[in-house]
């Protein structure tokens, strides 16, 4: 199942064998849970701003998953927290301070207005989520599950900058609808990229299922083998 187009023409993107995709057709068949896996674990979150290791998109989707789970037992809510910022193995992660500067930078220096390029921006990166959520045979979450992801992002958000910036960080703190502490496995201390890659496929494996993985990495194959371009 392919997405409508983003663009009319490709816009070409590398695979990690070399050939590349079209970033301007959100298709399910692109996902590989694994390539996902190892290119999050090497996005750092906060664009690396903390102290010490980088602390990776990878980490904070399975540290968030895990406390979707703790709290309420949802494995498919788990799930589409796991992927909910999946499309960033393929567009990158730009912070949100970045978006927030290119919207006021826009509406101060052209006709085109920084909520239109903010639109453009979200749209992306949405249909490249939902296409992830459909491979791992999701489907897409209601109103209300959607409302539950964004609130678990924000309270996680919350929990990292504390722990990765410390009491300065609390005056940053994202408004939230449950204010209670996550309930997280161990505390939020940043990962290694290869152990961030290894808990990331744990998860799925858990959250997902390890024969859908194996048959979403097989669809994607055949998918390359029949669009590859060099």
């Amino acid at each position: 199942m392919s997405l409508s187009r983003l663009a009319p023409e490709p816009i070409w993107s590398f695979r990690p064998d070399g050939s590349v995709r079209d970033l301007a057709a959100p298709d399910p068949a692109e996902i590989d849970f694994f390539a996902m896996a190892n290119a999050l674990s090497k996005i750092a979150r906060f664009n690396g701003s903390n102290p010490g290791v980088a602390y990776s998109v990878a980490q904070h989707s399975v540290m968030g998953a895990e406390a979707v789970f703790n709290e309420t037992g949802d494995d498919r809510l788990a799930a589409f927290f796991l992927l909910h910022d999946g499309e960033e193995h393929l567009l990158g992660d730009k912070p949100t301070p970045a978006q927030r500067l290119l919207v006021a930078t826009i509406s101060d220096a052209s006709e085109i207005s920084g909520a239109s390029a903010n639109y453009c921006w979200h749209l992306i990166k949405q249909k490249w989520r939902e296409a992830g959520w459909l491979a791992a045979g999701l489907g897409l979450p209601s109103v209300a599950q959607q409302d539950l992801i964004d609130d678990y992002d924000r309270r996680t958000c919350n929990a990292e900058m504390l722990a990765l910036f410390g009491p300065a960080a609390r005056a940053q703190a994202i408004p939230v609808s449950h204010v209670a502490p996550l309930k997280l496995k161990g505390g939020i201390k940043p990962w290694a990229a290869m152990k961030a890659e290894e808990r990331f496929i744990a998860c799925a494996k858990r959250f997902i299922g390890e024969d859908l993985l194996q048959d979403q990495r097989s669809c994607h194959a055949a998918h390359v083998a029949l669009t590859g371009k060099d």
